[in-house]
């Protein structure tokens, strides 16, 4: 008997082993090699998309089970649920319903085996982004389900099934969560949201458990921004009942930025009005006056233990319709009744504590929204704090009015509440004022509209955070009068602020401000005098802006402007000592300032100032220009973004200037970097361009102490120059009159003419001058838009010049016509060319293309060795020196070869025609026609060869019919036509027309 039932049981393991190896093998094959990822995922793909009015998009399906025994899981990765209910063929962001980068589900099959159950393990989001959206009509971007297959289903569920589904758990990590219903004008983030969610769906009743917190919730509604910075924590049960279509919310708890709530209640969907019926009651989770001082923040309060008493009341109530245009209303009511507390360990505590405030929301402004304070009292630690107030029209425009008649020691509260380390508390506030008020004025800047009544007095009073980096120190007295007019008077003997966003510190200021008595006119803005006297003003904004004013009296005027009584104009009247003003990498300092400055609204809310400022002194540096600019006892006006400057005298560096005319936008130039243009009439005795340009090539480190002292010395006379960049964001039309120029190492004096700087170029338009004792005139243009290559065109007429300067002040022209070595005397000079510049301004050959006219009398040819070997040839008289009595030359220089037209010279006993070629590597070949000479015939000689190698060679006259006025007439215009080419290149640059010469 044994034997044969240990031989039955033997069987009946190998059995059932054998069939689990075999369902496992089946399985194994199934996972491996049917249901792999890349056939799965087109599949799962085809079948999503053909049942849901969606486009389903993911990277990779996976099927698991062996690591993931005894459940299956289903892995998707970088999935991604585009809503087509819009049927639209632009994909729009209301579309993007749902993005993730991973999936995870987790199913238990053995459980629909056993128990006709559907049970999963669990349903898992990561880094999701939810984007639920309501059209104007009411339309879903969620209501995916296809119409046939919704009835399909139906139809299946109503005859054969008949499970239940118990989901264990629904979580999403890091998510993202949008809605946004333009069907209500509602506009909710969800920031950081951690949701997870326990589910038994059964026939009759369903059960949800759901437990969530974010960083951050934003609620917007038509346009207007009514929570921000909320975080939020929610545990909470509901039932859902399918036969009645309610939802029975049970003991919900919520926490709200640290306060504690519970809410009851029920919510019903309305199928035939498209509406969701709520009726939840919420309040304090366990209402006591403990709880309330919880609801202090931690940061400043330490979690002490206390021992409080009385009585607190705090229930709210959501109630109505949500849909079809439809939002509940939303009430709230607190009520403190003759509460007391003491902090253990502190000496002082709360004696009485009382409140009665009351809340009531309506957000589709179906009635008049409220907040009503009936009143506040707190008694204790010296201090007696009695205040009411209400706001009518809360989502409106609220009307504001508000009472208080209070002492305040701070010095005895910072011993009545523990206060967090780095929190300091001092000095004492009192305060009897009655106020009154649209916020529609405040928001309009009209203040005179405003009534206050009373008097505030701050002494001493020290509110300190280390930790948020904040600390305020005050001494001051406000005084308010008045019931149907504004009248103040304030008196601040000190002020200290400093915080993570602003600082400022006042050594004394005093005001008076007040509005017309009588009836005012509610058509238009209510007129304002204000009267400011301060002493010592020190503010920043972050570490972009800094300003500081001394000694400062100022007259500000609002009044309603004439194209609009609704929008104010201001006026203001400045006087002040000193000023200093830092944005960015700019600073402005300036002494004995004055402004008369009036500023008004424009339809597009920008305001606009325009007025006068004039000033004793005035000192700016910019990291843009490495030189300070220096001014002295000028007055600028200003209109809209355009400054007019009279007669400014400006000192940058060594260079004066005195300046008549406007800029524009000069503002958005020093903080932006915006645009900025301008015409100005520039005279001056001294214009250094050997430090400006060193300036704007090579820019300096500026101190940052306010004396804003800057080395003068940025470029050494005499130094190397170097290419200089144009910004790009100036576009300046200069006329000038300059009595002395100093550049590299010439000196121009008598400079007028145009100067142009626009879009990074310097153009130079009939400029006239005088430098190297001969006049001259010129049009020029200089671009660089990087410091290692430039481009320049120029045109030069110089008049009765020495060849020997001439060459000094152009040394390219002894590498293009080398024989101008050989020559003494005057010339006229004329030139038009252009070329590339390296980074030292060099011009670089091979690029050069130029056309150039030289004429001259009585020239005298100085000895050398070449010229003793053609005065050999030729039998000259006097072989030390032979004077032409006039020579004119036509030069043209292109694609690196110089070509000298033939011209007629006339020296010694002979009339020649001379002309030739020459090329980059300074090998040459001219010609010399004998014309005239003690020969009987005529002749020529070729020179050629390069400088260390002249040969010469007896031939035949090439130039004897090239010398006559009809050619020369040809070969000047050739020259000329080349010189308007040039001319109209380096104009096109600008995008200027070329002018008539």
């Amino acid at each position: 008997m044994n034997t044969r039932i240990k031989k039955n049981l033997k069987i009946t393991i190998i059995s059932v082993v054998s069939f689990l190896c075999i369902i496992f093998i089946i399985i194994a094959i199934v996972i491996n090699f049917i249901f792999t990822p890349t056939k799965l995922t087109p599949l799962v793909l085809k079948i999503a998309n053909e049942n849901l009015n969606a486009r389903i998009n993911m990277s990779s399906v996976d099927l698991t089970f062996f690591s993931s025994f005894p459940d299956f899981e289903l892995r998707i990765e970088n999935g991604s649920l585009i809503s087509n209910v819009f049927n639209d063929s632009i994909t729009r962001k209301q579309d993007s319903l749902l993005t993730f980068s991973k999936c995870a589900i987790s199913i238990k099959p053995l459980q629909y085996i056993y128990n006709n159950k559907i049970a999963i393990k669990y349903i898992l989001f990561d880094k999701a982004s939810i984007y639920a959206y309501i059209s104007k009509e009411g339309q879903a971007n969620w209501d995916i389900i296809s119409t046939d297959t919704t009835a399909s289903t139906i139809d299946t569920t109503a005859s054969s099934f008949n499970s239940d589904i118990d989901i264990k758990r629904i979580i999403f990590r890091q998510a993202n969560f949008y809605f946004d219903d333009r069907n209500t004008d509602i506009y909710t983030h969800i920031d950081s949201l951690n949701l997870k969610m326990k589910m038994s769906l059964t026939p009759e009743i369903s059960e949800l458990k759901l437990s969530s917190n974010c960083k951050n919730l934003l609620f917007w509604q038509k346009g207007e921004l009514l929570m921000n910075h909320l975080a939020i924590g929610l545990d909470t049960d509901l039932a859902a009942n399918k036969k009645t279509k309610a939802f029975a919310i049970d003991n919900a708890k919520i926490n709200l930025n640290g306060l504690q709530l519970a809410a009851n209640g029920e919510l019903k969907r309305d199928t035939t009005h498209k509406v969701l019926i709520m009726d939840i009651d919420y309040g304090l989770q366990a209402p006591s006056v403990e709880n309330v001082l919880k609801m202090i923040p931690k940061s400043v309060i330490k979690d002490n233990k206390i021992t409080a008493e009385g009585q607190v009341e705090m229930s709210g109530k959501i109630k109505g319709e949500y849909g079809d245009k439809k939002l509940p209303t939303v009430s709230m009511k607190l009520n403190i009744k003759d509460a007391s507390a003491q902090y253990k360990g502190m000496p002082y505590g709360i004696d009485k504590l009382s409140a009665d405030l009351d809340i009531f929301i309506d957000i589709m402004r179906n009635t008049p929204s409220y907040a009503n304070l009936k009143i506040f009292k707190f008694l204790g630690a010296h201090t007696d704090i009695l205040a009411d107030g209400k706001v009518e029209n809360l989502l409106g425009d609220p009307y504001i009015t508000f009472y208080t008649k209070s002492t305040v020691d701070f010095n005895a509260l910072a011993q009545t509440f523990p206060l967090q380390p780095g929190v300091t508390l001092g000095g004492i506030l009192t305060a009897n004022l009655d106020f009154k008020g649209k916020l529609s004025s405040i928001k309009a800047q009209d203040i005179g509209r405003l009534y206050v009544k009373g008097d505030v007095g701050i002494k001493n009073v020290i509110i300190k955070d280390t930790n948020k980096n904040f600390d305020f120190t005050g001494d001051a007295s406000l005084n308010f009068s008045g019931d149907k007019a504004l009248s103040a008077k304030a008196s601040i003997s000190s002020v200290i602020l400093k915080s993570k966003i602003a600082n400022s510190t006042i050594d004394s200021l005093s005001i008076s401000a007040a509005s017309p008595e009588g009836l005012p006119d509610t058509t238009k803005i209510i007129p304002l005098n204000l009267h400011v006297r301060m002493q010592k003003l020190r503010a920043s904004l972050g570490d972009s802006i800094k300003l500081y004013s001394g000694r400062t009296e100022a007259d500000l005027q609002s009044r309603p402007s004439k194209k609009n009584i609704k929008k104010p104009i201001f006026t203001i009247k400045l006087r002040t000592d000193s000023l200093f003003f830092k944005t960015n990498d700019a600073k402005m300092a300036m002494d004995l300032a004055g402004f008369n400055i009036t500023t008004f609204q424009t339809r597009d809310s920008l305001w606009i100032p325009q007025g006068t400022i004039g000033f004793n002194r005035l000192h700016f540096i910019s990291k843009d220009f490495g030189l300070p600019i220096r001014m002295k006892e000028t007055s600028v006006n200003f209109e809209r973004r355009t400054i007019s400057l009279r007669q400014a005298k400006i000192r940058i560096g060594r260079s004066d200037i005195v300046a008549t005319g406007s800029v524009h936008n000069l503002g958005r130039f020093m903080t932006k970097s915006e645009l900025l243009s301008g015409k100005l009439n520039i005279s001056s005795r001294r214009i250094d361009c050997n430090q400006l340009i060193a300036a704007m090539s090579s820019i300096s480190e500026i101190s940052e102490d306010d004396n804003m002292n800057v080395c003068d010395s940025i470029a050494n006379e005499g130094g190397e120059m170097h290419l200089f960049v144009i910004p790009k964001n100036l576009d300046l039309e200069l006329t000038t009159n300059v009595d002395e120029v100093t550049y590299n190492k010439m000196i121009f004096k008598n400079i007028n003419g145009i100067v142009r700087l626009k879009d990074q170029v310097v153009n130079l338009e009939n400029l006239s001058m005088e430098a190297l004792d001969a006049q001259m005139k010129t049009s020029m243009l200089y671009k660089a838009s990087n410091p290692y290559v430039a481009y320049t065109g120029f045109d030069f007429n110089i008049n009765k010049i020495n060849i020997g300067k001439l060459v000094d002040f152009i040394p390219e022209l002894d590498t293009i016509v080398p024989m101008l070595r050989s020559f003494k005397g005057l010339v006229d000079f004329n030139i038009a060319a252009e070329a590339r510049l390296d980074s030292l301004m060099n011009i670089k050959i091979p690029t050069l293309r130029s056309a150039i006219y030289i004429k001259g009398d009585s020239l005298v040819l100085l000895d050398g060795e070449t010229f003793t070997k053609l005065a050999k040839i030729l039998m000259f008289k006097n072989k030390k020196e032979n004077m032409f009595d006039s020579i004119s030359v036509n030069i043209t220089v292109e694609d690196g070869n110089v070509k000298v037209y033939p011209f007629l010279v006339e020296i010694d006993r002979y009339r020649a025609a001379v002309g030739g070629e020459q090329k980059l590597d300074m090998t040459f070949n001219y010609h010399v026609s004998i014309l005239k000479s003690p020969l009987p015939f005529k002749a020529g000689v070729d020179i050629y060869g390069n400088l260390d190698k002249v040969k010469f060679k007896i031939t035949r006259a090439k130039y004897k019919n090239m010398v006559s006025p009809a050619y020369i007439q040809k070969v000047d215009s050739t020259r000329m036509n080349m010189g308007k080419v040039i001319n109209s290149h380096f104009r096109r640059l600008i995008n200027l027309s070329p002018r008539n010469q």
